[in-house]
């Protein structure tokens, strides 16, 4: 007799919390801010030297951000990308790879050609105005690049951070191939509204991105993207971003997801990294720091909202876990 886990004998439907998308909401906490998305084509022999922590590029980023995601999808040709991960490998058009981390790498034309920085062949222009960059250092092939460099605060991007690797790839789909097509026709060109629309790509272009990654993680993966395909965990995630204010407690939770506290407990633990009512504090604190930074609510309120009885717990909870108490949190905000 095959056994099945008491946890998944009941689909999440059953208790209505398929509403809620985890990722998404994941993300929209993180509040990704696009700063540029470009496009390059290329042709000759090439060697680029990508480092998004030049000045340049930082400067371009959004108030508060202080971590940068890069993101480079091939639409023509091919290319080869090296990082220190990995050395060299080749990237044929419709596969995108992304540093999670913005760190420094290199791509050209083909394994080991020498690199120079970006910005050098930029001949002074400003990154701000990027759009459409086109060079040719001889004949052959024209190779192109959407390129997307976004912009969050870190402390925002936990856990999902963590669970990604420096970098990963993936080969697009026909929807994200759909997507990258208009974003590498419209989104580059100067019309009126382009440059929110710019924004919007950059981050839809990252959530196709993680999704497709997540398809393809190993039954052995951890992490936050890990815990989406879980059914225990995507269960017990679902109810907590749906009701974070809630009193929860393991054992409520337990209930909620119909397994024994013990099994809860130790699995969220193995996939996620942390208990349960860690997550749920730092997906209370962010979304207290939302609240503060785009509502006019006292801070009682807040303290409401996400679930404290008491305003002094939540103010020692708000401090503790990003330093500054909430009333500081919002004038900074509002500077």
């Amino acid at each position: 007799m095959t056994y099945t886990p008491e946890y998944m004998l009941e689909t999440p439907e059953a208790h209505g919390l398929m509403d809620v998308d985890v990722l998404s909401d994941a993300l929209d906490m993180v509040r990704l801010s696009g700063a540029l998305v470009f496009r390059v084509d290329i042709r000759g022999p090439w060697g680029i030297a990508g480092d998004p922590a030049l000045n340049k590029f930082a400067s371009v980023l959004p108030a508060g951000s202080n971590h940068i995601i890069v993101l480079h999808i091939v639409i023509s040709g091919e290319c080869w990308v090296r990082h220190a991960s990995c050395g060299w490998f080749r990237m044929p058009r419709g596969h995108a790879v992304v540093l999670a981390h913005g760190d420094r790498h290199d791509l050209a034309d083909r394994r080991g050609r020498p690199t120079i920085p970006f910005t050098k062949m930029l001949d002074g222009r400003p990154v701000v105005k990027l759009r459409h960059e086109r060079f040719e250092t001889g004949t052959g092939e024209t190779t192109g690049i959407l390129c997307g460099i976004l912009g969050c605060d870190r402390s925002s991007f936990e856990p999902l951070c963590s669970s990604l690797p420096a970098l990963f790839t993936v080969a697009l789909d026909e929807r994200a191939n759909q997507l990258t097509r208009y974003a590498a026709n419209e989104a580059v060109e100067a019309c009126p509204g382009a440059d929110s629309l710019r924004v919007r790509m950059a981050e839809l272009l990252f959530m196709e991105t993680l999704r497709l990654y997540m398809q393809d993680l190993p039954s052995d993966a951890t992490g936050l993207l890990a815990g989406l395909r879980d059914p225990l965990i995507v269960h017990a995630l679902r109810a907590l971003h749906k009701a974070p204010q809630k009193p929860w407690s393991v054992e409520s939770l337990a209930a909620c997801t119909h397994t024994s506290r013990s099994s809860l407990a130790e699995r969220f633990r193995e996939v996620i990294g942390e208990p349960p009512m860690h997550y749920l504090t730092r997906l209370r604190m962010h979304r207290a720091g939302r609240y503060l930074n785009e509502r006019t609510w006292p801070v009682d309120q807040v303290a409401d909202e996400v679930g404290y009885e008491s305003s002094a717990a939540f103010q020692r909870a708000f401090k503790r876990h990003f330093g500054v108490p909430p009333a500081a949190w919002r004038r900074a905000a509002r500077r």
